[in-house]
């Protein structure tokens, strides 16, 4: 099929870095992230800080810092490896080349993977063409903008030719972005405009917040720099703190992306 456009990102069409991007961003935001609990952790050895209650708040401090340091990376990520393919005959295609190769679960099978990646990008870049395992647009059933990028609800059809729905994220900022938009648009059907089922995310999300909170709070109160309640009730906390926030963030992303 000849190509009448495709949409990358700049990075890609000039000589992607995504594997170097990805693994040393990985190693920085770690490396970063040991550092400042040693510095801190040093410093109040140094000024004789209350250290129960100084490692709870350098905790915290430096886990919102990493996950959003992390989310940065992934949003870089997701831009750099989504591309989209325009046909002269009118049939719309989509590949994200974060998935082209996987080599176990560790961080060597990841870094292999990246490394891959990024070579098939800069083959992208050098001359572009319809990757065999990239999923054909049938319909759009949504398109919800974000702040820092568009949640493309989409009918696709994979190499198998099995048909599904998948969220594809557009970020914004690409070249032509408005262009893809439109043909984006131009492949709703009147069915899109119907009312949509009711939306339960919100309702998930204020049950996920509300437990969030009510875990956060007794983990905190069981805390021994706090010890209003026992102690024995902190790791059990924590654990039911860590699994309300999966939730509560789950729902999250299906509301962002319009699911």
């Amino acid at each position: 099929m000849e190509l009448k456009k495709v949409w990358m990102s700049p990075d890609t069409k000039k000589k992607s870095k995504y594997g170097y991007r990805a693994v040393g961003g990985i190693l920085g935001i770690v490396l970063l992230m040991v550092l400042l609990l040693c510095g801190g952790t040093l410093l109040s050895l140094s000024l004789g800080i209350n250290k129960k209650a100084f490692s709870l708040l350098l905790l915290i401090a430096v886990s919102a810092l990493g996950i959003g340091l992390a989310v940065r990376l992934g949003r870089r990520s997701i831009r750099d490896a989504t591309l989209f393919f325009l046909t002269e005959n009118d049939r719309l295609w989509v590949m994200d080349a974060r998935g082209l190769s996987n080599h176990g679960n560790g961080f060597l099978g990841f870094a292999v993977g990246t490394m891959e990646t990024q070579a098939f990008l800069r083959r992208q870049g050098r001359q572009p063409f319809i990757p065999n395992r990239a999923d054909e647009i049938l319909k759009v059933l949504n398109i919800k903008e974000n702040r820092s990028h568009y949640a493309v609800r989409c009918q696709v059809r994979h190499p198998d030719t099995h048909v599904t729905r998948f969220t594809y994220l557009l970020i914004k900022g690409n070249p032509d972005e408005d262009m893809l938009l439109r043909e984006l648009e131009r492949r709703k059907t009147w069915e899109n405009a119907l009312e949509p089922d009711g939306n339960w995310n919100l309702l998930y999300i204020l049950l996920g917040g509300l437990a969030l909170a009510a875990c956060v709070t007794m983990c905190v109160l069981s805390h021994p720099a706090v010890a209003v309640m026992s102690g024995e009730l902190y790791f059990p906390c924590m654990g039911a703190s860590l699994a309300a926030f999966c939730v509560f963030l789950y729902f999250i992303i299906r509301q962002r992306r319009g699911e």
